[in-house]
């Protein structure tokens, strides 16, 4: 416990050292943008440093500084970032939306696991806002974006190559599993094991109920069945055989890096266009996504511009997404 306090207390230093060679030179109490009178404070982008940037570069860069050349533009994008945030949450106490206290509590536990070091009251503003904007949005764009049918078919019809399903079988299998260095007399055994067992299911007796009894391999709970699969997923002497197969046949012993196997052919599906109904909802909400990326961004500009904002010796046009 002792070596936990220190290490910790040697991590907190560390941040705290970064923190100050980053922003030795800024005020907390600055103002650095007001949005409609709203004041943000360079302590507003001091924390999101603190408890986000600095501790996910460390991570990825032990040991190492935050780069010179790329504080400035860092400073840029978080004020634009924050100047968003601001009008955006305005909107949403202009239009008296509210969070789900029950959803807000869940998210606020989960993080807190994640990341203890910042509090639980610091994680219920942060994700409040984070919330709201989520629900603005919805409200304002999502809700409203609109993907019609022609637009899906255009789109599948446009796209047809990818909506081709190749020939895939069903199988089941029994393995006698064989070590990389298992000896002459050791192979023998297993392939002894092997032919035994097949002549049973030659026999009739039924094949799950073998392989649940005999094999040796992760699917045997499940009575050997791997379920459907196309060419290129097993081993090649596996698939060679099995796509030879006749539904219901039972293959003779095949050899392969893993041991020996008897395989049964249970299902085959030949190779098909997938018809446009099966994919329908899923290419649907996938143009809804990609609207979705291009007019939200188009709206958050659009609440920007009708804002009062004004950036303090910063670029008003940096990408806060260089940030995330």
């Amino acid at each position: 416990m002792k070596r936990i306090i220190v290490s910790l207390c040697v991590c907190v230093c560390m941040l705290m050292g970064s923190l100050w060679s980053f922003a030795q030179t800024a005020d907390p109490s600055q103002v650095v943008a007001t949005v409609n009178d709203e004041s943000i404070l360079q302590s507003d982008v001091d924390e999101i440093i603190t408890m986000f940037v600095l501790p996910q570069f460390q991570a990825q860069n032990p040991g190492q500084e935050f780069p010179e050349e790329q504080k400035a533009q860092l400073q840029t994008n978080l004020v634009t970032r924050l100047v968003m945030e601001k009008v955006l949450l305005q909107k949403a106490g202009e239009m008296g939306l509210t969070v789900d206290e029950e959803q807000l509590r869940q998210r606020v536990e989960m993080a807190a696991k994640q990341r203890p070091d910042i509090s639980e009251d610091k994680w219920k503003e942060l994700l409040t806002k984070e919330m709201l904007i989520q629900a603005l949005i919805q409200q304002e764009v999502i809700s409203k974006i609109d993907v019609s049918d022609e637009e899906v078919q255009k789109h599948y019809d446009e796209k047809k190559e990818q909506f081709q399903e190749p020939e895939q079988v069903q199988a089941s299998h029994i393995l006698i599993q064989v070590a990389q260095d298992a000896t002459e007399e050791d192979k023998a055994a297993a392939k002894k094991k092997i032919e035994e067992i097949l002549v049973l299911a030659k026999e009739g007796q039924d094949f799950a109920e073998l392989a649940k009894e005999h094999s040796e391999g992760p699917s045997k709970d499940n009575g050997g069945d791997l379920g459907f699969f196309p060419r290129g997923a097993m081993v090649k002497p596996f698939e060679e055989v099995v796509f030879a197969l006749s539904e219901g046949e039972i293959s003779d012993v095949v050899e392969t890096q893993f041991g020996y196997h008897i395989i049964k052919l249970t299902g085959k599906k030949e190779a098909r266009e997938v018809p446009f109904e099966e994919v329908k909802e899923q290419l649907k909400q996938g143009l809804v996504r990609q609207k979705s990326n291009t007019e939200v961004m188009a709206w958050v500009e659009e609440m920007k511009a009708q804002a009062d904002v004004e950036i303090v010796g910063s670029d008003k046009n940096a990408d806060p997404q260089a940030v995330n």
